[in-house]
């Protein structure tokens, strides 16, 4: 697979003299946006997502490709020359992870489940609806913290890279390819972080005494909901884009923001995606981007390891050919 895939860089380079004026400029903004050390738009809190230049997705599940704005070649969408590159960059043997991080993580879930059912107290249910809201907080913001991460940083060009980054560059040019992804595909990578926790836990269920099992049971609950939450967070992504044929359930946990909401996540998807990383609620979004969290962030990381956010990123977005 390694071998197979070139660098996006060489690509755009050669073609850049058949592209019009305007492609030119426009990809020459976008460097711009990229590059910015202050990226992300204005936010504050009566920020309308609808107002702001997103990436269009009234296809509604396939992305207009800007055609119609008088390019060439397609901006984003499936017909994105990066897009369809790295949907091809998809292997056979990544399936088979997400096949078995899925079913291992299931199972996993059900033996921690079962379990805990089964040694009820009945005395630590206040215990327990603390953990659940800590558990939504928690993933929150580790669903941030890892989306900017392989936003931001590294190269598809890794073997890493391949495994893990490949589908966040892909989202980024072709924000509704998840919607046409199935149950593992969007969700293997996350069952593949539970499964050391729940083992971890499934572990003491069978070796501790009762004693301590109670002394464990609060902390075990936590683990449990926490991993619930970080398990279902791209299957919520996945409904942030998807703009027919979700349940009425669904779209009412998005309009109450108990879940993503569709016009919230849309803030993200202004170039350069540099905003609004949490995805499983959203709620920490505001807070952390008023107090310049990830900005920061990527201060340290380039103070530390001299690596510039976004670099790979910006390659992918500007491939036409």
């Amino acid at each position: 697979m390694a071998s197979s895939s070139s660098s996006p860089t060489s690509s755009s380079t050669t073609t850049t003299a058949t592209l019009s004026y305007d492609e030119k400029e426009a990809l020459m903004n976008e460097e711009r946006r990229f590059k910015s050390p202050d990226p992300a738009p204005p936010i504050d809190a009566e920020l309308d997502a609808n107002s702001l230049p997103s990436m269009l997705e009234e296809d509604p599940n396939g992305n207009v490709s800007s055609c119609d704005l008088g390019f060439q070649a397609p901006r984003w969408g499936p017909q994105h020359a990066g897009a369809k590159k790295l949907a091809s960059m998809y292997s056979k043997e990544k399936r088979r992870q997400e096949i078995a991080s899925t079913i291992i993580g299931i199972t996993l879930f059900a033996v921690v489940f079962v379990n805990l059912l089964w040694s009820w107290d009945s005395s630590i249910w206040k215990s327990v609806l603390f953990y659940a809201l800590l558990g939504v907080m928690t993933a929150d913001f580790a669903s941030g913290l890892v989306h900017w991460g392989a936003d931001t940083f590294g190269s598809v060009e890794t073997w890493f890279g391949r495994c893990f980054i490949r589908p966040f560059r892909e989202h980024h040019v072709d924000p509704t390819a998840i919607t046409r992804h199935d149950f593992i595909e969007v969700n293997g990578d996350n069952f593949l972080l539970c499964i050391g926790p729940l083992f971890w836990i499934s572990y003491q269920q069978f070796t501790y005494d009762n004693e301590e099992l109670t002394r464990w049971a609060s902390f075990h609950w936590y683990v449990l909901l926490l991993g619930i939450y970080v398990a279902l967070t791209n299957q919520i992504h996945k409904w942030s884009h998807t703009y027919f044929g979700l349940s009425k359930f669904v779209v009412f946990l998005q309009k109450a923001h108990i879940i993503l909401p569709r016009s919230h996540h849309k803030v993200h998807h202004i170039s350069p995606h540099a905003c609004y990383y949490c995805i499983t609620t959203g709620w920490l979004n505001y807070p952390l981007e008023m107090i310049g969290f990830w900005r920061k962030m990527e201060w340290l990381v380039t103070k530390l390891t001299g690596m510039q956010p976004r670099e790979d990123d910006l390659k992918w977005a500007t491939k036409l050919n």
